[in-house]
C-alpha cells in the first residue's frame, strides 16, 4: 500500500496519541550508521528509484531536499534515528549523485549558488559603509567620487538579508508567527 499524504501524523498528534503508539516513537530498529547507510544502499540501488530520482533532477529539483525527504521518510517508520540519518545523508547524497550523473543527467546539489549569495553579501556590505560614508561626510558634493557614490546608493538601496529563508520558518499549527 503506497504512502500519501494523509498517511502521515499531523502536527501535535503525538500529544493527544497513546504514548509510543508511532513508529517514531518507539526504539530504531537499526542503531549501527553503517547498517541504515547499508539499507539505503541497497534500497536505492533500484533502477526504478534511480529512474525517479534522475526525473525530479532533470526537471530541475536539486538533489538535498531528495536525500532529506528520504532518511527523514526512515525516522519517521521507526527505521533508524534522526542522528543516525543526518550522519548517513552525506553517503546517499553521494550515491545518489553519482547513479544519477551516471545515467547522464545534471544533477544540481542545492537550490542556491554560493558564488551569487557571496557577491550579493560583499554589495550589501558596499551599500552600508557607503551609505555610512555619505552620512559621515555631510551633503557636501563638490567631489565627483561622493556624487558617482551617492548615486549608487540612490540607485541600490542596500538589502539587509534575514537569517531565514522560505524554507526554513516554521510552518503550522504550533508555529509562531
Amino acid at each position: 500500500m503506497a504512502t500519501t499524504a494523509f498517511d502521515r501524523p499531523i502536527p501535535g498528534q503525538s500529544l493527544t496519541d497513546e504514548p509510543r503508539n508511532n513508529p517514531w516513537e518507539q526504539p530504531p530498529e537499526m542503531a549501527n550508521v553503517e547498517d541504515v547507510a547499508k539499507y539505503y544502499i541497497e534500497r536505492l540501488a533500484n533502477q526504478d528509484v534511480l529512474d525517479d530520482f534522475a526525473t525530479m533532477c532533470e526537471a530541475g529539483v536539486s538533489l538535498a531536499p531528495i536525500v532529506e525527504s528520504t532518511y527523514l521518510q526512515g525516522v519517521m517508520r521507526g527505521l533508524h534515528t534522526l542522528d543516525a540519518g543526518i550522519v548517513v545523508a552525506p553517503v546517499i547524497h553521494a550515491f545518489l549523485k553519482q547513479s544519477i550523473e551516471a545515467m547522464g543527467v545534471t544533477v544540481k546539489d542545492s537550490g542556491k549558488d554560493p558564488q551569487k549569495q557571496a557577491e550579493k553579501s560583499e554589495m550589501n556590505r558596499f551599500m552600508l559603509l557607503a551609505t555610512k560614508h555619505l552620512k559621515d561626510e555631510g551633503d557636501d558634493m563638490s567631489d565627483p567620487g561622493k556624487q558617482m557614490l551617492s548615486e549608487m546608493v540612490e540607485a541600490e538601496e542596500p538589502v539587509v538579508e534575514e537569517e531565514t529563508t522560505q524554507e526554513d520558518k516554521p510552518m503550522g499549527l504550533m508555529a509562531k508567527g
